[in-house]
């Protein structure tokens, strides 16, 4: 690989072939690779196992723009706005059908207290150009999914957010980065090499590949990287399982009450869940979690108390202590940046995050205030 020259900003020069590794396959790592693409540069993503084959590759792929931590209110629209003009452009590159759709959103209060708090929350989502998000009874709820259980107190009715296949979206972002120059190989990285507090190349087994930039895109095993570069990233992993049903009836509304949902995917399944858990980097799916997702859902959908189990997924989410992301440069190590951390938001957030690193690589600077998600926030 041919070693990018940067300036004397730190910046590649726009056009040129670059000296970049990626260490991670998953949704962000590919997005990355597109965006470099796009601004003319490469890179070569290392995966030690397959591409989304963690928890881009299962989870619901939401995209609800709204209601996000404030630091990333506007980064969060930017990127739903991506994912939409990603739907046609990744089709035209790589005849990938992303199945970017958008749906009327239910979100439910069943309690008195939540329909106050959903209720003083309203300002703050109804003011986002592009959306409605409004407060409605429940006869006016019951009217758009009429087979909600008794007690519903109402609900806000979002116009509107997205779903999207994460899968074929991670498939699509490296399929055109490949078309543009990058590739992907599959290896275990070990560590990285300095020649001071530059980096030099990414050490995979016995072998070193030559780099002048390494982006570290390893979502929930971002800790194992720590001893790299000296600097703590404290992610943790967060199981969320999911199950998949068949049912007969017209397709469910996208509804959401608490931390769980349900909604028919493009598949003609209802895709419920979902769960919290900290359980290390266990993905197995379990009989427990199985039962405590149905006996929520048929709270609230009694219909899927018959419906037929077709599959059960779990994936790992890379939580942060502050649920907000990493992004940006290391401190002390040049040509470190460090992409994770987009927990249960990672899908939405993924095509404004690979499209702030690839500015980061090839200009040395971003447009965005990325100042909130520093990686270095909170050091002494």
């Amino acid at each position: 690989m041919v070693a990018a020259r940067f300036s004397s900003r730190g910046a590649m020069k726009q056009g040129e072939s670059t000296g970049v590794v990626v260490i991670g396959g998953g949704i962000v790592g590919c997005s990355v690779a597109y965006y470099l693409g796009k601004l003319g540069g490469k890179c070569t993503i290392v995966e030690q196992d397959t591409v989304a084959g963690h928890s881009s590759g299962f989870a619901l792929g939401g995209l609800n723009p709204l209601g996000v931590p404030g630091p990333l209110n506007n980064l969060s629209l930017d990127s739903f706005r991506l994912h939409q003009g990603l739907s046609e452009s990744l089709k035209e590159e790589t005849g990938i059908d992303t199945e970017f759709e958008l749906h009327t959103s239910l979100v439910l209060a069943y309690s008195e207290l939540e329909a106050h708090a959903m209720q003083l929350g309203l300002t703050l989502l109804g003011n986002q150009e592009g959306f409605t998000a409004e407060w409605k009874n429940n006869t006016d709820i019951l009217a758009i999914e009429p087979r909600l259980a008794g007690g519903l107190l109402g609900g806000i009715v979002i116009q509107y957010v997205g779903l999207v296949e994460p899968y074929k979206l991670a498939l699509g972002f490296l399929q055109a980065a490949e078309k543009m120059g990058s590739h992907m190989r599959h290896g275990t990285v070990t560590g990285l090499k300095f020649d001071s507090d530059r980096v030099t190349a990414v050490l995979v087994g016995n072998e070193e590949i030559p780099c002048d930039t390494v982006v570290l895109a390893m979502g929930a095993w971002s800790r194992d990287a720590a001893n790299w570069i000296g600097m703590d990233i404290p992610t943790s992993p967060l199981k969320g399982q999911i199950l998949r049903l068949r049912v007969p009836g017209p397709p469910m509304t996208y509804v959401s009450w608490g931390h769980n949902y349900a909604v028919t995917k493009p598949d003609d399944l209802v895709w419920v869940g979902t769960t919290e858990e900290d359980m290390g980097f266990d993905e197995t799916p379990t009989l427990e979690a199985r039962k405590w997702i149905m006996e929520s859902v048929v709270e609230v959908l009694p219909h899927l108390m018959d419906a037929q189990l077709v599959r059960q997924t779990a994936c790992l989410r890379p939580a942060t202590p502050d649920n907000l992301p990493f992004l940006g440069k290391t401190f002390g190590k040049e040509g470190v940046i460090i992409a994770t951390g987009g927990g249960r938001k990672g899908i939405h957030l993924s095509p404004i995050m690979g499209k702030i690193v690839a500015d980061l690589v090839v200009k040395g600077n971003t447009s965005y205030d990325i100042s909130s998600i520093d990686p270095c926030r909170g050091m002494s």
